[in-house]
């Protein structure tokens, strides 16, 4: 007998069943057509938000990021006018609108690899390299290519092909390429995918560069969906900072890429050259090599070309830092420049022999000699007269063995932590630069104290910071430190005039002018083994001009130059050039010779 209550509870069943499918189907599409609504408001409320990420506080709030605009970085051409103008600022780092090609593969109505033909020699790319992105199937958003210049996205715009897209979008633009990439460093993305600034300037000011991200504070509900019609408080966005350096942007063309040039030349592992006003510590230029082009910071063949040679790499200055240990000894009355002793070639300290460089003996000698013929022996003699806690005092009075703080990342203090010891050996090599370590920067912060009556200034290559509500911010400069007598200064300075005149200088000479100077030739320590790389070593050239009233102190430093032997066949002829070219640049009138 059939069970009527059965049979219709069992169709009952049955039909539940076949309506489920059905029902969930209607509430995914209805759901999903609420999501697009959803997304489309809030679209249309909400923009310019980092659709990239999104930071949760809680279940019911999120934070959409609004970003600023990154501040600019400027020096002044200040050949067209002594008193620079807002006119005459000069952008080394900026912002530049690029376009972003896109793909949007599931929305694409021709077969992936004949779009991947079409747009191959437009974007410069390989067509698998396309191939690859285009035939990513359901994909909402593939970036292309970076960084398309408007031309080429036209074109791209003119095909018209379905799911290709092109949009702006912001990267940092450097005008002048390489020259000065050392000193501003570039930008790139943290790991969370932020952009920011890295080395030189960039990195060291990338919280003033950067601004303060903005923020669109809205709520969620519980399912963690954006109620685009939910009350939202907005945060404006600071941009960020200008900042204008105190390079001089036509010295530091002409030094750059000079130093460039000439390092190829002499086929040098790597160089650098300051320019500095001794009176006040503005840089006027700073160079490194190697060096890269930031707008392409990714293909850099050596990460060391991020560094700033001139203050990053601490180096022996060789015979350079002996005008530092007359200075000591001038200061303390214990030498004048007249001052005399027998030249015998060599120095015993225990077990140890010094000699000069050319291995020679050169009798009586007095110290303005000893300088012109760069002998060692008689650097000895001059630390010989004076304690050596005196001698480790005045070393750090010039500003050696600490950073400068120069405003730029990356930068060195140097190592004079062998004047901490007792034994004579270490004195003795400090005397003539060996076994203590320097920057070129602090090397031109000694002798500016030498060239401006014997006052240590800061170095300083900030001139302003102009914040992005208007308020300039101008670079306060510490009072100079008496720490030579202006006597000794003097005495000093007469003495590196004579080495250029008639000492090993005479190669860095510039026609028309008096200039203080000091070669050195240094050996180049092996870090890994101790003691010296044998057939490796640094050349540099310091100096001032004009000497009644310099106007600028220059070094420039090669490391280990295949050709030429010493410093009068490397640094001293691109000195002697740059020398002449400030001296016509500024208008120097000419000595009296």
């Amino acid at each position: 007998m059939l069970d009527l209550t059965r049979w219709k509870n069992k169709k009952k069943i049955i039909g539940q069943r076949e309506l489920e499918p059905r029902i969930k189907m209607l509430a995914i599409c209805l759901a999903l057509s609420a999501l697009f609504v959803i997304g489309k408001l809030f679209d249309l409320q909400v923009l310019k938000f980092d659709f990239y990420a999104a930071l949760a506080s809680d279940q019911h709030e999120v934070y959409k990021k609004l970003f600023p605009e990154r501040g600019s970085i400027y020096v002044k051409d200040k050949g067209s006018s002594i008193l620079a103008s807002e006119e005459n600022l000069y952008p080394l780092a900026i912002n530049k609108d690029y376009n972003l090609v896109y793909a949007q593969p599931k929305f694409l109505d021709k077969d992936p690899l004949e779009i991947a033909k079409q747009l191959a020699p437009l974007l410069e790319m390989k067509e698998e390299d396309l191939l690859a992105k285009l035939a990513k199937e359901g994909d909402p958003y593939e970036p292309l290519k970076h960084k398309v210049e408007d031309s080429q996205a036209e074109v791209i715009n003119n095909l018209k092909i379905a799911g290709i897209k092109t949009t702006k979008e912001t990267f940092r633009f450097y005008p002048e390429k390489n020259i000065g990439a050392n000193v501003l460093g570039y930008v790139g993305f943290a790991d969370d995918g932020t952009k920011k600034g890295y080395y030189g300037a960039e990195g060291y000011f990338n919280k003033e560069l950067g601004g303060r991200q903005g923020e669109i504070q809205s709520e969620k509900d519980i399912t963690g969906t954006l109620i685009s019609i939910g009350e939202k408080k907005f945060i404006s966005a600071q941009d960020g900072d200008d900042i204008v350096l105190t390079l001089d942007k036509t010295v530091q063309f002409e030094v750059c890429s000079r130093l460039n040039e000439h390092t190829k030349i002499i086929e040098a592992d790597s160089a650098a050259a300051v320019v500095m006003n001794p009176q006040t510590g503005e840089i006027i230029a700073l160079c490194s090599y190697p060096d890269f082009d930031p707008n392409e910071y990714n293909k850099a063949v050596d990460l060391g070309a991020f560094n700033n040679r001139a203050i990053f790499e601490a180096y022996e200055p060789g015979s350079i830092f002996k005008p530092i240990t007359m200075a000591a000894a001038l200061d303390l009355g214990k030498i004048t420049p007249e001052t005399t002793y027998i030249d015998e070639g060599f120095v015993k300290i225990d077990e140890f022999t010094i000699r000069n460089a050319d291995k020679k003996a050169h009798g009586k000698k007095t110290m303005t000699e000893v300088l012109e013929s760069s002998l060692n022996t008689g650097a000895i003699f001059a630390v010989r007269q004076i304690e050596k806690k005196d001698f480790r005092k005045y070393v750090e009075k010039f500003g050696f063995g600490q950073k400068i703080g120069i405003q730029l990342a990356t930068e060195s203090a140097g190592d004079i932590d062998s004047l901490q010891k007792k034994g004579d050996i270490y004195f003795a090599t400090a005397s003539f630069g060996q076994g203590i370590m320097a920057t070129p920067l602090q090397m031109v912060q000694a002798f500016a104290a030498i060239a401006n009556g014997g006052k240590l200034v800061k170095p300083y290559i900030v001139e302003e910071i102009r914040k992005s509500e208007g308020i300039v911010i101008k670079t306060e400069r510490p009072k100079p430190v008496q720490i030579i007598s202006s006597r000794t200064a003097t005495l000093l300075s007469g003495m590196l005039v004579s080495v250029v005149k008639n000492g090993q200088g005479k190669k860095a000479t510039i026609p028309g002018y008096y200039l203080a100077g000091k070669s050195g030739t240094a050996q180049v320590a092996d870090n890994v083994h101790g003691g010296y790389l044998p057939n490796k070593t640094n050349h540099s050239f310091i100096g001032f001009a004009p000497i009644k009233d310099p106007i600028f102190v220059m070094i420039i430093k090669f490391e280990n130059p295949k050709k030429g032997s010493f410093a009068e066949s490397t640094s001293m002829p691109l000195f002697s050039r740059l020398g002449k070219f400030l001296m016509d640049y500024y208008h120097v009138v000419p000595d009296d010779l």
